[in-house]
């Protein structure tokens, strides 16, 4: 009795290992080879070595350098633009 359970087991122990080495090859490979390659343009070794948060770091800073050229340019355009008002008013009086 003993000895037809161990069968048994050794039988299901067989065939659930030649299953789940199938099921590897046959689904989890492919699904990897498919992620592998949907994010390549993403992973750290693409783009010169530039990852996506390398990408985002230097949006920040380009960001950045924008909002400061804005902010310059409205202090300038409001120099130019307010001794032009101060002459007018002066002419009225």
């Amino acid at each position: 009795m003993l000895f037809e359970i161990a069968k048994y087991a050794a039988a299901l122990a067989t065939i659930g290992t030649t299953l789940g080495l199938f099921i590897k090859w046959a689904i989890v490979k492919p699904i990897k080879t498919y992620i592998d390659h949907a994010t390549y343009p993403i992973s750290p070794g693409a783009n010169g070595g530039l990852s996506l948060a390398d990408a985002n770091k230097t949006l920040k800073r380009i960001e950045n350098k924008i909002d400061e050229i804005d902010d310059r340019l409205l202090q300038v355009e409001n120099l130019v633009t307010k001794p032009a008002t101060r002459a007018k008013k002066s002419a009225q009086k």
